[in-house]
């Protein structure tokens, strides 16, 4: 990526916190408003299309994480940890149930594509056609592991994480234009691009582990609030 540290702009830490938000959001709009009795359908859209703004910029802070990282086994560590305390939380919120197998949280997601980068990362610099065979192999199971667990966003999830890690060190123009026309099918996602766009390539003030802990805490708190919403009807 292009030397950034002296642009203007914002920090890893704004990204967090603008997916933060987004995510809010639309978990709230899925799992407590939809709920309740007076709610309408317009407002509902909003906030669930507000949110489709959240998983392209946790892609790419997933990328920089990765490239940043000192030990990206502790880092794959620290996601599936969070995606295993999540899940409970995840189904409460979004499923309704305390279990529901059919779909698994974003943590899940990231996992699977963080996998694939720490293994297509050891092949990179192999340009030989079998290790660019083995790259493509390496894609097409992360993307068919996504779509077996089901996890959030499926297999296109995993591919938009890898996408982020080959336009990482591409122009601009060209990496903005890859996200626009990736995430195209969700009127609002393309429009990450503009806070990512003006990434400075600073971490800000990291408070890592409240940033992990944010996802499967107001996951439970709706859950909870959807429960009693539903045991009220």
């Amino acid at each position: 990526m292009e030397e950034r540290q002296d642009r203007f702009g914002v920090s890893a830490a704004v990204l967090k916190w603008i997916a933060v938000v987004t995510m809010v959001i639309d978990h709230f709009a899925a799992a407590v408003y939809w709920q309740m009795a007076d709610s309408s359908y317009d407002v509902y859209f909003v906030m669930r299309k507000v949110g489709r703004i959240a998983f392209p910029i946790y892609c790419f802070l997933l990328v920089e994480g990765f490239y940043h990282t000192r030990n990206a086994a502790k880092y794959l560590r620290n996601c599936f940890l969070f995606a295993l305390l999540s899940e409970i939380p995840f189904d409460m919120a979004i499923f309704g149930c305390v279990v529901y197998p059919q779909g698994q949280n974003v943590y899940f997601t990231l996992c699977v594509g963080l996998g694939a980068l720490i293994l297509l990362d050891r092949y990179r610099a192999r340009h030989e056609t079998r290790y660019v065979l083995l790259r493509l192999l390496i894609i097409a199971a992360a993307a068919y592991v996504g779509e077996v667990l089901d996890v959030d966003y499926h297999w296109k999830g995993v591919l938009f994480i890898i996408l982020f890690y080959y336009v990482r060190n591409a122009q601009e123009w060209i990496r903005n234009l890859a996200v626009i026309f990736a995430f195209a099918y969700e009127v609002t996602a393309p429009l990450a691009v503009i806070p990512i766009h003006f990434y400075n390539g600073k971490r800000g003030r990291q408070m890592k582990y409240l940033f992990y802990a944010i996802y499967p805490v107001h996951l439970l708190i709706f859950g909870l609030i959807r429960f009693y919403l539903m045991g009220e009807g």
